[in-house]
């Protein structure tokens, strides 16, 4: 199980390799998921294959990592 200050540290490291590639052009290419846009909200919900409630679940549950919320959603669907 990943500690919470390792995730923290990922996380950190995601949002400044975000900040130096500039912004994305759609959700798909993200790293980090952002529920304050709603049209980034809607390309999310989209890509995932989703509904904003299940992926506001998800991302309060394993933050906002793209990656750890695909896995979530996954495990979900099982």
């Amino acid at each position: 199980m990943t500690r919470k200050s390792d995730l923290i540290d990922d996380f950190q490291k995601l949002a400044a390799d975000e900040k130096a590639a500039g912004p994305a052009k759609t959700a798909s290419n993200q790293k980090l998921i952002s529920l304050e846009q709603e049209d980034e909200v809607h390309s999310w919900c989209e890509s995932l294959g989703c509904t904003r409630e299940e992926l506001q679940q998800a991302v309060e549950t394993v933050g906002r990592s793209a990656d750890e919320v695909r896995r979530f959603l996954s495990y979900r669907r099982q």
